[in-house]
C-alpha cells in the first residue's frame, strides 16, 4: 500500500521541474508563448530554459513577466457519527502558492 503513495509523491515532485508553454497572440498581432513556471520548486530561470528550447538559435524576447506569491491557510474539522465510535479531527495547512508566466516573442 505505501509504494504506490510513494511512486505518487515522486512523480508528483518530478512534474513540478517542467515549465510549460502555450502559443498567444500578443497585443501587436504577432505569436508569442506564455511560459508557465509556477511552483516551490521552479524560478524564472525554467521559463528562459524553456524559452531557449522552443525558439532555439533565433533567441527570443522577454514581453512581459508576471508573478505572485499569495499566501495560503487551509483549516477545516468535524465530528462525524460512525456506528462503531464517534471520530473527529481537525487540520491545518498553510503556506504559499507562488505564479510565474514570461511572456516571450521568438526573433
Amino acid at each position: 500500500m505505501t509504494r504506490p503513495f510513494f511512486t505518487a509523491i515522486a512523480s508528483a515532485v518530478l512534474l513540478q521541474g517542467c515549465a510549460t508553454s502555450s502559443g498567444v497572440f500578443l497585443a501587436d498581432g504577432t505569436k508569442g508563448y506564455n511560459i508557465n513556471c509556477s511552483g516551490a520548486f521552479m524560478n524564472y530561470a525554467h521559463c528562459l530554459e524553456k524559452a531557449g528550447e522552443i525558439c532555439g538559435a533565433r533567441g527570443y524576447l522577454v514581453v512581459n513577466q508576471q508573478g505572485d506569491a499569495v499566501p495560503l491557510s487551509v483549516a477545516g474539522g468535524g465530528f462525524g457519527a460512525n456506528p462503531q465510535a464517534a471520530s473527529g479531527g481537525f487540520y491545518a495547512q498553510s503556506g504559499t502558492i507562488v505564479t510565474r508566466n514570461l511572456f516571450t516573442k521568438c526573433k
